[in-house]
């Protein structure tokens, strides 16, 4: 409890206890007395509720910051990933432009193979027409 708190609820049973010392003198001063202990009673009440309620305001607040902390925390480790992932995209892109020479090197060279291939077939066909006509030669 605070300070301000302690002090009124104080004040409040000194001024009980001179209440209930005091001889009451006539009916009016006992209706003004019990007028007077209500609205004390009254504000007390109602500083009690109005501090509970700074109390609970301020316990939201705590907790809101504390969500805003882990907030922050969060999404400050997924910009550290996003950053990593940018740069190995980066390395994977720059991987594939050195590869890509060679790839196309690789397919001028499948393309000159299949050529020779071609080439190779046509010698071995006409190979064997030669052998066959020489044989008839030979015969």
């Amino acid at each position: 409890m605070s300070d301000t708190s302690a002090n009124a609820t104080a004040s409040q049973q000194r001024y009980q206890a001179a209440a209930a010392a005091a001889p009451t003198a006539s009916p009016e001063a006992a209706t003004a007395d019990s007028i007077d202990a209500a609205s004390r009673k009254a504000f007390s009440s109602t500083a009690l509720y109005l501090q509970s309620e700074l109390e609970a305001t301020g316990s939201d607040l705590q907790l809101l910051e504390k969500l805003n902390d882990a907030s922050i925390a969060k999404y400050e480790g997924l910009s550290r990933q996003a950053q990593d992932m940018l740069v190995h995209a980066y390395k994977v892109k720059q991987t594939y432009n050195e590869m890509e020479t060679q790839v196309a090197e690789v397919d001028s060279l499948v393309e000159s193979i299949n050529s020779f291939e071609q080439v190779a077939m046509e010698l071995d066909r006409y190979s064997l027409q030669l052998e066959a006509k020489f044989q008839k030669l030979l015969k």
